[in-house]
Order: C-alpha cells, then structure tokens, then sequence
C-alpha cells in the first residue's frame, strides 16, 4: 500500500525539499520571483493558504508578492507542513512549478537525491542557544495566539488579525 508521500508529486516534492534546505534568501527570493509570474487568483489562493495555516498575512493582498513570500519562507520552516497542508492542491503545484524553476533556485538542489522526504520537527524560533527559557515561554505564547486566533476564525468565519 502506498502512503500519502509515495503518491507525492515530483514537482510538490522538490519544492518541500527546497523549504526545509535553502536558505532563507534564496528561499524568499524564489517565492517572490514565482509569485510575481502566478496570476492573481493563484496569488490569492496562496495568501488564503497563508491565513489559514500560518495565522498570518490578515492585511495583505495578492499583489504583495514580497510580504508572502516571506510569510510562507519563514512560516513553514517554523511549522512544517502548516501551509502546505492548508494549500488548495491547484495553487500549491502552481507556486511549487514556480518556485522551483525560478531563477533563484537554481542550483538548490545538490542533495535532492540523497533526502529522505522527512519533514523536520517544528521549531518556534530557530536554534536555542541557551538562555533562561524566554524562547520557550514565548512559543508557548505564540502558539496558544495561534490556537485562539484559529478557533475564533473558526467560529466567526471572519480572518483572525495580522500576525
């Protein structure tokens, strides 16, 4: 029986391995350049993936390709999959097609074929390098914010503010 990753299409695929491996920049730069050739709905229908797996991006609009990119660099790095899992599969091969054949991924890619397709575990805030806690408490904080902000969404079908 296959599971939901062998089934995976190759174009999806590259572009996870792209978020949990390029560099920030590159990875920022790549969305934006992609996001600037995907039509305007596509583009909203990646803002709307934004909202609702990463809690962010309330006061955007489709057409502020750099605020998204950076929203979706930086949010699926901290919460792996949260974005992705809350993508329509339409956009996510579209925005996948572009990132991946942007020109600020190429050369990204010289440990695809040696990577096992594991999504890492979330971390709130990068690497801990020590310290009295104040990371810790404060993803705490974050994530309850994001747990309430879900739940009132959830509840009113009104967007939960621009984290």
């Amino acid at each position: 029986m296959e599971t939901p990753r062998q089934l995976e299409d190759q174009t999806v695929r590259q572009y996870r391995y792209l978020l949990r491996t390029a560099s920030p920049d590159a990875l920022q730069a790549a969305h934006r350049e992609a996001l600037d050739r995907l039509d305007e709905g596509r583009r909203a229908a990646v803002l709307a993936a934004v909202r609702a797996g990463l809690v962010a991006g309330q006061r955007l609009t489709p057409d502020a390709t750099g605020a998204i990119a950076r929203l979706v660099s930086i949010g699926e790095r901290r919460e792996p999959r949260a974005f992705l899992d809350a993508c329509d599969p339409v956009a996510l091969q579209a925005l996948a097609d572009a990132v991946i054949n942007a020109e600020a991924a190429f050369g990204l890619f010289a440990g695809y074929a040696a990577w096992d397709g594991a999504d890492p575990e979330p971390s709130s805030f990068g690497d801990d390098h020590g310290g009295n806690g104040a990371h810790e408490a404060l993803g705490v904080q974050v994530n309850t914010a994001k747990d309430l902000a879900r739940s009132h969404a959830a509840q009113t079908g009104v967007g939960a503010g621009g984290f």
